[in-house]
């Protein structure tokens, strides 16, 4: 089975570095480069290589039939569904991650993927880079030829938060071909965006809203500091009021130590507040493990779990199946086991230097049932 993105994909993303990187899509192998081309000895050697077997630069997963980390069948399912049917080599979908700029310390987080990170991650890890942002975001899309695009879509950091991608959705407008273009975001939620964009967004195709949330309330408000659920929340619903563009929403969470006992009342809000998007078209809600990229996501494994904390969290769990990756977490949580209390020196840490309290601020059957 051919990946559509082998000929119509590209990824452009930034390195904490300030540096660029290329490839076909982001679970790929990536290259650095000084300018984006499509055309890329990189690019056009997995292209020749696709035609004849998965390239060694792809995601192992892609060669697991059924696997839900299978990008390949996962894409072949959209393009089919939504793409206009063409064989040409042309930009159909570009992916970009212009910007590590974000508000937030997530507290799976890194200097990886967040700018706020910067202040306080050496503490964690000493010899972490930090990013480097530049006053004026390049505009490393300039020029390529988007005059066949069909989707885009934003992450960071906070995408939200970088004027450049407002830029491209005015250059894809000017092109006439806004219209024909389906926009997402990776979004924490915390920034609407302004009328500008908005009015460019009521042009496009739709708009998809991947809101990284993790958890409601006050565990939210910790997992994802200094963010306030109230005004993160209110931002949702003025969003699904939004009717003069087709927003549709994606609610995912990234489940670990700290917020596993939040999840019936995640999946609860979702129900009742955020089912539907603008034009009521039902929206999704999914969860799957921390990973382990960061020091937060190392600290906060589920294999941590203690032998009583494992009991409480299954017996809840088998109540949530219904919900896209409960059953993941379920076989994580039984088959990895490390019980170990490591993560509370990790929260105390982060209180000492945020002035917050995670006994607090967290469901804490944890903490009771160490």
């Amino acid at each position: 089975m051919s990946c559509p993105y082998f000929n119509q994909g590209l990824f452009i993303g930034s390195l904490p570095e300030g540096k660029t990187h290329i490839s076909m899509c982001c679970f790929q192998k990536r290259k650095i480069v000084d300018e984006v081309n499509f055309n890329d000895p990189f690019l056009t050697s997995i292209r020749k290589d696709s035609a004849t077997q998965i390239p060694s630069e792809c995601d192992p997963h892609c060669s697991i039939p059924g696997h839900v980390a299978n990008e390949r069948e996962n894409s072949t399912v959209e393009w089919r569904d939504l793409f206009k049917e063409s064989n040409t080599t042309a930009i159909k979908m570009l992916h970009l991650e212009q910007s590590l700029i974000c508000n937030l310390t997530c507290i799976s987080c890194s200097t990886q993927f967040s700018s706020a990170w910067n202040k306080d991650y050496h503490h964690f890890v000493p010899n972490a880079p930090k990013i480097k942002l530049k006053k004026f975001p390049e505009e490393k899309w300039k020029n390529l030829d988007l005059t066949q695009l069909e989707k885009l879509h934003f992450t960071g950091g906070e995408p939200l938060l970088n004027g450049d991608n407002k830029k491209i959705l005015q250059h894809l407008e000017k092109l006439e071909v806004l219209e024909n273009v389906m926009i997402s975001y990776n979004t924490n939620g915390t920034i609407l965006p302004d009328s500008e964009t908005l009015r460019l967004w009521n042009k496009a195709r739709f708009v998809r809203l991947f809101l990284s949330l993790d958890g409601i309330g006050s565990t939210f408000e910790y997992t994802r500091y200094p963010a306030v659920w109230k005004s993160v929340n209110d931002n949702i619903q003025t969003l699904r009021e939004h009717k003069d563009a087709c927003i549709l929403i994606e609610v995912s969470g990234i489940i670990g130590m700290h917020n596993i006992f939040n999840l019936p009342n995640f999946f609860d809000w979702w129900k009742h507040n955020c089912k539907t998007g603008s034009h009521g078209d039902e929206s999704h809600i999914f969860v799957k493990k921390i990973d382990d990229w960061s020091f937060g996501g190392k600290s906060l494994d589920l294999k941590h779990l203690s032998d009583k904390q494992c009991e409480l969290a299954l017996d809840m769990l088998y109540s949530l199946v219904e919900y896209p990756g409960v059953n993941d977490l379920i076989t994580t949580i039984k088959n990895q086991r490390q019980p170990g209390d490591g993560w509370i020196n990790y929260l105390d840490k982060l209180d000492s230097l945020r002035n917050t309290n995670w006994r607090n601020s967290l469901a804490f059957e944890l903490y009771r049932l160490q």
